[in-house]
């Protein structure tokens, strides 16, 4: 079956979190949230190198809408469901839909780090993707310097795959830098379900 024509949820739960894909109207509240944490995003990411505005935020959910639509890619943003806040954002990105494969990323909104929101994001997302979307292999990649986004990677059950050397240039100095590649696949999610 064509992935276009995958009937995919837009949303799941976890414990604390309402996870769901990007809409329009979100970019508000996502701008929110980016401006919130963009000092500490800004040396990890290349889409956190310039502040934007609410209107350039609400272009971006409505192509990611678009882009979950045709099943091209899968943002994700999380709520805390009792006070429907937007805490952070991940993703269930697409790599390759014949494998299946998929990467996740993920980030928390400054003030709500240290009280486990990703570690709960990435393991509900992580079931997600093996159960409901049929994943061979789910992979996290970070920086090598970012020590915090590689725990919360291991803390999930991933695997250490290996290092790939000078693989980019880091956003916030040009410098080269490693970048860590994690991963599951079915096999390895069956045995740590079990386990």
């Amino acid at each position: 079956m064509k992935p276009v024509l995958l009937d995919i949820p837009e949303w799941f739960e976890s414990e604390r979190l309402l996870i769901r894909v990007p809409k329009p109207g979100d970019g508000e509240i996502l701008q929110e949230a980016y401006l919130a944490s963009y000092p500490r995003l800004n040396p990890w990411f290349p889409w956190a190198q310039t502040e934007s505005s609410v209107e350039e935020r609400e272009e971006f959910v409505r192509q990611q809408y678009a882009r979950f639509i045709k099943r091209e890619d899968m943002m994700l943003l999380l709520f805390l469901k009792r006070e429907h806040k937007l805490i952070g954002c991940s993703g269930l990105h697409v790599q390759n839909w014949d494998v299946p494969s998929f990467e996740i990323g993920y980030w928390v909104r400054t003030g709500y780090e240290g009280q486990g929101y990703i570690i709960e994001a990435v393991n509900r997302i992580t079931e997600f993707g093996f159960m409901e979307m049929k994943a061979n292999r789910i992979f996290i990649r970070c920086d090598m310097a970012n020590l915090r986004s590689q725990s919360v990677a291991k803390r999930a059950g991933f695997l250490y795959e290996g290092t790939f050397r000078n693989f980019e240039r880091r956003h916030d100095s040009g410098e080269l830098t490693d970048m860590v590649y994690l991963a599951l696949t079915q096999d390895d999610y069956r045995k740590l379900k079990a386990a």
